[in-house]
C-alpha cells in the first residue's frame, strides 16, 4: 500500500467509471485454471483490438494462477465486445466470467 496512490486518485474523484484506468479499460476475467499463464489472456483478447496489458494473479508459494487475472485494452468498444464475446466463454473445463474491473466496495 502506498499512500501516493490515494494522492493521484483525488482527481478522479466524482468519476465513477467501471473499469477505466489511466492506460485504457481494465477487464476482470475470472475462473481461469491453475495453470494459465498471461499468454492465454493475450491470445483470448488479442483478436478483438489493442492489448495493453496483462496480469494472471498467482499463489506466492506454488506460483499457480489463483483463477483470475486482468486485461486492460485501449480502447472502450473493443473491451466490451470482447466481453460480450467471452463472458461464458468455455476454457478448457471451465466457463469464464468476464467484466468490467469494479473497485470493490466493502459490506458493512
Amino acid at each position: 500500500f502506498s499512500p501516493i496512490t490515494i494522492d493521484s486518485m483525488t482527481s478522479l474523484v466524482g468519476m465513477n467509471i467501471p473499469g477505466h484506468t489511466g492506460t485504457g479499460w481494465c477487464i476482470f476475467v475470472y475462473n481461469l485454471s491453475p495453470d494459465s499463464d498471461e499468454s492465454v489472456l493475450w491470445q483470448l483478447f488479442g483478436p478483438f483490438g489493442a492489448v495493453n496489458n496483462v496480469k494472471v494473479i498467482r499463489d506466492f508459494n506454488t506460483n499457480k494462477c489463483k483463477g483470475f487475472g486482468f486485461v486492460t485494452m485501449t480502447n472502450y468498444d473493443e473491451a466490451a465486445m470482447a466481453i460480450a464475446s467471452l463472458n461464458g466463454y468455455r476454457l478448457g473445463d471451465r466457463v469464464l466470467q468476464v467484466s468490467f474491473k469494479t473497485n470493490k466496495t466493502h459490506k458493512s
